[in-house]
Parts: structure tokens; C-alpha cells; sequence
């Protein structure tokens, strides 16, 4: 049995996942305010918890240890928002990426496992892929920003980091990545720091491997699938012989 028809509504789920992200990235670069800024970060995080949890029913004890790192950088990130406690804003504004990053890693494989269990492809599944490219590139802007926390020399941006509100620099960073994971290139963002430039060398690498060989491998179940139906119906409408 198909995967994706035991759950409700299976062609629109990763549809209005992917359609959460783009509306996120064109958004969050207006919003003035922080909290509304992490408000719209962590509601983009649940939906996104949610629809691979969803998508991976077999999830039990992994989909609550991710739920919790999602509840643990929830706190650290709000707390870094309301400066309760500025003498750890540093700290506070790490352990909020080292959670994030795990958590959309864990749905990125969820995510793909979903793709590739599947008995066949699915418009769900194309937008899963969607889904899996810009979460590698979100991924990466956090590595970003945790460079810039710990050194503000890290990349070489348009204006300095200290003039920058933070909405400014993550989607600057997310700016960034999504130019460096397409290989696009234009270079008035550069990488500064040895640090900086091997992350970017790896969000190449991996943006080219993701659709060389990943985006293929869909591509190729799906043009499998479409030749076994044809041969399928070929064989149905094929006259058999009869005895004289």
C-alpha cells in the first residue's frame, strides 16, 4: 500500500510545508520586531516537526527525543530574545542553533526516508524533495550565524555585523546560503575565516550532490514507475491468442 494514502490529504502536505518556507523567507526580512521574528521561526519549526512526524508514523521514541531539543531551543531562543539573562546571550544564542540544527537535520532525514519509502512517486513527494533543499540550505545560514555569534569577522558581509539588526543578518546568512548551495556565486558576501570557508566549500559540495545524485534517484523512480504502468497497460490491451 502506498505510503502516502494513509494519511490525510497526501498531496497538499508537503505543498503548504513548502509553501510555509518560501512565504518565511520572503517575510521574515520585514519583520521589525525580534519576537515576531522568532515567533514565525519556531511556528515554521512545529509545522515543520509536525508534517515529518506525520509523514514517518514509525517515529516514536526519536519523533519525542526531537520534540524535546525543539522544546529545549525554544527556551534558549526566547530567552535570548528578552535578554533575561544578557551576561549569557553568547551562550544562549548557541545553544539555540546547536538545537535547531539537529532538529531540521532530523527532518531532513525523515523527510527523505518518507520520499524513498514510498511504492511510488507522489506530487507529495516533489515537494518533499523542494522541502529537503531549502531545509539543507537553513541548515547552513545557522552554522552561519553561530560563526558570526562567536566572531563577527567570520564572513565578510555588505555592512558590519554590529550595525546589522538581527533580522537583518539572518536573512543576510540565509541570503548567503542559498547563493553558495546553488554554486550561483555572486560574491558580494564572502567567507573570511578558514572556518567560514570550509562550512561553504561543504554547502557546495553538498547542494551539487543533493542534485546530482538524490533529485536522479527520484527522477529516476519516477520515470521507472511511469514505464511499468505503460508496460502494464501495454500488456492489458495486448489481444491474446485463441484456439481454433
Amino acid at each position: 500500500m502506498d505510503i502516502a494514502a494513509k494519511q490525510p490529504f497526501p498531496q497538499w502536505r508537503f505543498l503548504q510545508l513548502t509553501v510555509a518556507i518560501v512565504a518565511w523567507l520572503l517575510i521574515s526580512p520585514h519583520i521589525d520586531s525580534r519576537f515576531g521574528g522568532h515567533i514565525a521561526m519556531h511556528v515554521l519549526l512545529f509545522d515543520l516537526l509536525l508534517v515529518t512526524i506525520w509523514a514517518n508514523p514509525q517515529w516514536r521514541r526519536f519523533g519525542r527525543v526531537v520534540w524535546a531539543l525543539w522544546g529545549i531551543s525554544l527556551v534558549a531562543s526566547t530567552l535570548s530574545i528578552l535578554d533575561a539573562t544578557p551576561q549569557w546571550r553568547q551562550l544562549e544564542r548557541t545553544v539555540d542553533v546547536a538545537l535547531i540544527a539537529p532538529v531540521t537535520i532530523a527532518c531532513i532525514v525523515g523527510v527523505l526516508d518518507f520520499v524513498f519509502r514510498a511504492e511510488r512517486p507522489t506530487v507529495d513527494g516533489i515537494f518533499a524533495m523542494v522541502v529537503v533543499y531549502l531545509l539543507i540550505a537553513i541548515v547552513f545560514a545557522e552554522l552561519y550565524y553561530l560563526l558570526i555569534v562567536w566572531n563577527h569577522e567570520s564572513l565578510r558581509l555588505l555592512q558590519p555585523v554590529a550595525e546589522m539588526q538581527p533580522r537583518e543578518l539572518r536573512s543576510e546568512l540565509m541570503y548567503y546560503s542559498l547563493v553558495t548551495i546553488s554554486t550561483v556565486g555572486y560574491g558580494d558576501v564572502l567567507p573570511v575565516s578558514p572556518a567560514a570557508r570550509t562550512i561553504a566549500t561543504v554547502e557546495a559540495v553538498a547542494g551539487q550532490f543533493y542534485v546530482a545524485v538524490v533529485v536522479a534517484t527520484f527522477v529516476a523512480m519516477y520515470t521507472t514507475h511511469r514505464l511499468a504502468l505503460r508496460s502494464g497497460a501495454a500488456a492489458v490491451r495486448k489481444p491474446t491468442p485463441t484456439d481454433d
